[in-house]
């Protein structure tokens, strides 16, 4: 497992970023939603999920009052998977950050929101989704 925080300093969001998490990992998520106060139905269903261990999942909680997320990325069955994996839930929390900042979903803010957090978060994920490397 990898983890990254990351401040987006333009929103004033912090995100916490986990990598390739299977069920050993549950205790450290599961904290790092109590800090953000995400809601105990919410904390539930996400130990049983990452109980279970899937390949291929994630999730993205955002407190938006907080401005704060917790965004997880599970082990993959592929590096395509990875990045789908990944791609669907940073999306998730790029739809959060513009929807709490008054952004138009369709326009370039939020597009180079995506690409910016992509660069940034690039030391994190080439691993998982080079061709030369194996997950």
């Amino acid at each position: 497992m990898k983890i990254r925080d990351l401040r987006i300093g333009k929103y004033g969001w912090r995100v916490r970023f986990y990598f390739a998490v299977h069920g050993y990992h549950t205790r450290s998520i599961l904290s790092s939603l109590e800090e953000i106060e995400c809601p105990g139905t919410v904390l539930e269903r996400v130990r049983g999920n990452l109980l279970r261990a899937d390949m291929d999942s994630g999730f993205t909680y955002s407190n938006k009052t907080m401005r704060r997320s917790v965004v997880v990325v599970g082990l993959a069955t592929s590096q395509a998977q990875f990045l789908n994996s990944f791609e669907h839930e940073l999306r998730h929390l790029c739809d959060d950050i513009a929807a709490d900042s008054g952004m138009p979903m369709q326009g370039e803010e939020v597009a180079y929101l995506t690409g910016d957090l992509n660069a940034e978060l690039w030391p994190e994920i080439h691993q998982f989704i080079c061709c030369c490397s194996s997950i």
